[in-house]
């Protein structure tokens, strides 16, 4: 996925995560691989969960805060506005051909227009959302969001550009050492990563909400412990956020490969027109 959407135009135009969906559905039903194997569930049970601290190594609050001045406000603005979209969309369209996924993959799509793919992965598989809903969200996700940013590109053209900054370009914000992948700095960040994991899921099994908690106490924990050390955990970021992109692209071909074609296909229509009222919304906001 990530090859065919960093070399070939047709993989940049469906995005690495759907070319993964693909890869994997196609696997499936040439019976190049079996539906829910063993192999399959180590993804789901093990890896997955390691790329959310791998990702959030870098995620100190503080700097965030310091940095972003009127973005943050933007920010904030944006959220509600898609919490606003999602909630009329799903008054107009329930989904209810999906059943119970249908407030899932409601979910999953607002978590990923306010914080991006890793939401949109975490909420889905700790609601438990059925494969095929979560393809069929992927896909309506990469078409609506192409649709969104046009609109969004031909509004802002209309603005005049602002002044430019004084300040140096090659500042990073922050001044964190930013870098390619290390051995060293890969393998510090993965062991911590399944140290973090391993806490979050004992803290999450304290709380009583094992089942589907684990993921948002390994969020919190890693966002405590990058905030609390910005210099230590930012210096694994970038190793961090390379193998993060890799185990990633490994969950959504095992999405594929757990999904069926025809249930892809047939509930997509849903989600599609959900999506579209639910950034509609977002964007007259």
């Amino acid at each position: 996925g990530t090859w065919a959407e960093e070399r070939t135009a047709w993989g940049a135009a469906l995005s690495g995560a759907l070319v993964s969906i693909l890869a994997g559905l196609a696997a499936s039903s040439a019976g190049l691989v079996a539906p829910g194997a063993p192999a399959q569930a180590v993804v789901m049970e093990y890896l997955l969960p390691v790329a959310v601290p791998l990702l959030l190594l870098g995620a100190d609050l503080r700097r965030v805060v310091r940095t972003t001045g009127d973005l943050l406000k933007a920010f904030l603005i944006g959220s509600v506005a898609t919490v606003i979209g999602t909630t009329v969309a799903y008054l107009l369209f329930p989904m209810r051909s999906l059943g119970q996924d249908g407030w899932k993959i409601a979910a999953a799509l607002m978590g990923s227009y306010i914080g991006g793919a890793v939401n949109f992965v975490a909420i889905s598989e700790a609601l438990g959302t059925t494969p095929s809903v979560v393809a069929a969200g992927v896909a309506a996700d990469n078409l609506i969001s192409a649709l969104y940013f046009t609109a969004l590109f031909a509004l802002a053209s209309k603005i005049p550009p602002e002044a430019k900054s004084a300040s140096s370009p090659e500042d990073g914000g922050g001044g964190e050492p930013r870098g390619g992948m290390s051995v060293l700095h890969g393998g510090a960040a993965l062991a911590l990563s399944f140290a973090i994991c391993r806490a979050g899921t004992a803290i999450a099994a304290g709380l009583g909400v094992a089942a589907g908690g684990t993921l948002p106490c390994v969020t919190a924990l890693v966002v405590l412990l990058a905030t609390a050390f910005p210099g230590a955990l930012g210096r694994l970021a970038p190793s961090g956020e390379t193998m993060a992109l890799i185990l990633m692209q490994v969950f959504f071909a095992v999405v594929g490969a757990n999904g069926s074609v025809v249930d892809a296909v047939t509930k997509a229509p849903a989600v599609f027109a959900f999506a579209a009222v639910q950034v509609a919304v977002h964007l007259a906001v």
